[in-house]
Formats: structure tokens, sequence, C-alpha cells
């Protein structure tokens, strides 16, 4: 009979060892797994990128009323559908949660729609970038992340912390963070904490908002170069517009000639796209 209560035991009876190059971490602690299900909606759709060996997994059948996990590693998807072979309500994918089409799979399923799971630290950025992009598919999303990497999304305008990933974010979503998870709480250890954060879509986030594109532009453009003013910084991304226009705008939205990008809220920065739109200004093709 297959110990499920033990990754390191489990992983070891298939000959399987932890993989580093897809930054695997197990969790091993059943009360957080129940802590993370139970901050998801009663009787969910619930999407799961990285079932592992199947801890949280677990927490999610028993109060979900779907779950699809995604396992890039075969071995571990082989475990996840013996595991839950007799669980109707667990369904396991095969594949990159990279490549897999998020979207169409949430909006296959009627609300409330969730996403789950422990992110790879080394593809935290991307995969968040991917659950972003397809906020109005889904309902909540609650990760697990790196502290640090928690912090950046909950950082505050002129803080260390506070860049590029915390506008991009918050402009799709509210983020709560809801507790931390020490080092000993996964098999192998990773060399840092993490943090599990809560995501909620905002409803009519483009409202008042003129060019969505424009401002995701801008964002980026603004911490390129942290150390420049933002008006270098948008000139230097943009140099097919006159630096006149940049600075005329950031005047019409009332923002400092010497202010940094990592000074503005969420609400400058839009602001300051509705002002450079009203100027003809577009964002730069890639």
């Amino acid at each position: 009979m297959n110990d499920y209560s033990s990754p390191k035991r489990l992983l070891a009876a298939r000959g399987l060892r932890p993989r580093k190059r897809l930054g695997q971490n197990f969790l091993l602690d059943a009360n957080v797994a129940k802590r993370i299900a139970g901050a998801l909606p009663p009787d969910a759709f619930v999407l799961e990128i990285g079932g592992g060996t199947g801890v949280l997994t677990q927490a999610l059948a028993g109060r979900a009323r779907r779950v699809e996990v995604i396992e890039i590693d075969r071995g571990l998807a082989a475990i996840l559908r013996e595991r839950f072979a007799d669980v109707r309500a667990v369904h396991v994918i095969g594949g990159d949660a990279l490549e897999i089409d998020l979207g169409e799979r949430l909006r296959a399923q009627a609300p409330p729609r969730a996403i789950c799971g422990n992110l790879p630290y080394s593809i935290t950025t991307p995969l968040l970038e991917r659950i972003v992009a397809c906020a109005d598919e889904w309902d909540c999303a609650v990760l697990m992340v790196q502290r640090e990497y928690a912090r950046r999304l909950a950082a505050r305008p002129g803080t260390r912390d506070y860049g590029s990933l915390t506008v991009f974010v918050a402009y799709f979503c509210a983020v709560t963070p809801l507790f931390d998870v020490g080092a000993a709480g996964f098999y192998p250890p990773p060399a840092v904490a993490s943090s599990v954060v809560k995501l909620v879509p905002r409803a009519q986030r483009a409202s008042g908002l003129d060019d969505e594109a424009l401002l995701l532009w801008l964002i980026r453009a603004a911490f390129a170069q942290r150390r420049k003013t933002l008006v270098n910084s948008v000139s230097a991304l943009a140099p097919h517009e006159s630096r006149a226009r940049i600075e005329a705008s950031a005047r019409a939205a009332d923002l400092p000639d010497a202010i940094r990008g990592e000074r503005l809220t969420l609400r400058d920065f839009i602001t300051l796209t509705n002002a450079l739109a009203a100027q003809g200004f577009r964002a730069p093709a890639r």
C-alpha cells in the first residue's frame, strides 16, 4: 500500500527524486493544504498548477466540485492518477502550465472558478502573467510563492519591493497576503520561505481608462531603468515620440518633472496613460 503521507518515501519507492530544474519542493503539511483550500470559494471548479504528490490536491478535492490538476512531470502525474483514481472530482492533466491555455479550461466551467498552486520559484513570473492574463475567466486565485515575491505583489509606492510586477498585478487584481509557510514545510526544504497570497479580479478594471495596451506598456517602461526619472525612462523606450509631448502629458497628469516611476500609484499610471492617449501617444509595437 502506498504511503502518500510522505513525499520522500513515495518518490523513493518509485525510483524518483525531486527535480531541481522543475523547482520541485513538495508540500508536506496537510494543515497548510487545508488552509489554502479553505481560502477558495466552496464548491468551485479549481485548476491546480503543479499537483506534485497530491497533498494540496487532497485538500482541494474535499472542498471543490471538480479539480483539474496540471502536472508536467510524468512520474508525478502517474502518482496523482493512481492516488485519485477513485475520486471522480479529480482529473489529472499531463502538461506544461506555460503552454496549456488556462483561460480555455476555465471558460468551459461554470462559476465559481479558481486557480490554485505552489508555483515553482524559477517560473513564477511567467506563470503569474498567464494567470492574470485570463483574470476574466476566474473568480479567485490562491497561490503559494516565494515570500520575497509576495512582498513585491503587496508593496507600496516608494518602497524597495515596489515595481512593475506590483502595478501590473494590481491593475488586474486585488492582492491579499494570507500567511507564511516556513521551509520546513516542504520536501526538500527550499532555501527560502514561502507565502500564500489571494488574488481577486477587479470588476470593471478598465473603467475610466482610455488605452489598456498603453497602460501596460507604460508600467514596464517606467521601471525599465529605476534610477532614471519617469520622463527619461518613457522617452528612452519611445524614441519615435517627442520628449516635449511626454513632458506635457506628465504635467497634465499633475506629476512633478523629476518624479520616478517607483513613486506612482496605479491611479497615477492610469491618469498619465489617459494624458498620453489624449496627445495621440500609442504603445510602441514590440
